[in-house]
């Protein structure tokens, strides 16, 4: 393995051990009402939340690029054309990263159980906090994206995660989350996306026998070149 491969893969488990030190630490915090951390966020919401206007609705339109139903219906067509495409493991790695980000941000929701600062507002969503699943979704399939398309466009690609954090800022000033739920939840979906670009990495160098860098794809290399050399 190269340094540069050793370099990588350290950076995504790192990626992985940030997750388990502050989003555990900080779900607990949250679900147990710890007053210094809901009194920040309480403080922060109010002064970030945008009054009705043009400047609101704008950033109704620019949250949509985290709308968790829009990614995984995006994800899924995505899924559909790479298997079209015979690049099954690709697929795969773009459908759990996505789904699988999504199971885990609903999964926690339904355990930390804290109630969204808009709560008793007509335009509040029914679902809890804690964490952001826009930011959530965002992290992850907005990572996906741009691991697919660097074989394509090159480094360029990764300007994709300038996303997540622009969504996640949309939904503090939305005034439907706290400052917490959506650093839990690009810690959660980036640090989940990056967990399995890890482990597709690993399975692909497995397979094709040397590491491969990440810019030359997460398709199903060592199926091809095997399938090459038995012509």
């Amino acid at each position: 393995m190269t340094v540069g491969r050793r370099l990588e893969r350290g950076l995504l488990v790192g990626a992985g051990l940030v997750a388990l030190a502050i989003v555990l630490p900080l779900g607990v915090l949250v679900r147990d009402g710890w007053a210094p951390l809901r009194n920040a966020d309480a403080r922060a919401s109010a002064a970030g939340t945008l009054p009705d206007g043009l400047a609101r609705e704008m950033v109704v339109a620019v949250t949509q690029l985290g709308a968790p139903l829009l990614l995984e219906v995006l994800a899924l067509l995505l899924c559909l054309l790479l298997v079209r495409r015979k690049r099954a493991r690709l697929a795969a790695y773009v459908g759990l990263t996505v789904f699988g980000a999504q199971a885990l941000s609903f999964t926690t929701k339904l355990i930390v159980e804290r109630v969204r600062p808009c709560e008793g507002l007509v335009s509040c969503p029914i679902t809890t906090s804690f964490p952001s699943g826009h930011a959530v979704g965002a992290a992850a399939f907005w990572t996906a994206l741009a691991v697919v398309l660097l074989p394509l466009v090159g480094k360029r690609a990764w300007a994709l995660l300038l996303i997540p954090p622009v969504v996640a800022l949309t939904r503090v000033l939305l005034g439907v989350h706290y400052p917490s739920d959506v650093t839990a939840g690009l810690l959660m979906g980036g640090c989940w996306a990056a967990a399995c670009t890890a482990v597709f990495s690993a399975w692909r160098a497995q397979d094709v026998g040397h590491e491969v860098p990440l810019e030359e794809g997460m398709d199903d290399v060592g199926e091809r070149e095997q399938s090459a050399r038995t012509r």
